[in-house]
């Protein structure tokens, strides 16, 4: 939408009320619905990373523990990633979540897991 120089900030607001003119209000349940499904998304998204990530470490024959990802979003929504990075991994590989650091100005967590002794190097 444009608005001209000679528009007043009533006439543009007035505009964009009718846009919503003919929208109804979504239920709770379906404004919920629609904002799981978004986050399954962005959640699967996350989840196929980890997986290339730990799959180009297993080819590498990677072992000890390794990062896995430099996890770096907004606070209030890390408790979601790190219960999708748990939900991903079992116990065995000793799933870790590192303590928050500054990196180039951004708050970062390290993920890594621990890989088994690859005996083939001794």
């Amino acid at each position: 939408m444009e608005f001209t120089n000679e528009q007043t900030v009533t006439e543009k607001v007035g505009l964009l009320d009718e846009t919503y003119n003919d929208k109804p209000v979504p239920s709770w349940d379906n404004l919920q619905n629609l904002y799981e499904s978004r986050w399954l998304k962005e959640k699967n998204k996350f989840q196929v990373a980890l997986k290339s990530k730990f799959f180009a470490l297993v080819e590498r024959f990677a072992s000890g523990q390794q990062e896995v990802f430099l996890l770096s979003v907004p606070e209030r929504r890390e408790k979601l990633y790190t219960a999708a990075f748990l939900e991903l991994f079992e116990s065995g590989y000793a799933p870790h979540i590192g303590e928050v650091e500054r990196v180039a100005g951004k708050r970062i967590r390290k993920l890594s897991l621990t890989f088994p002794h690859n005996y083939s190097s001794v």
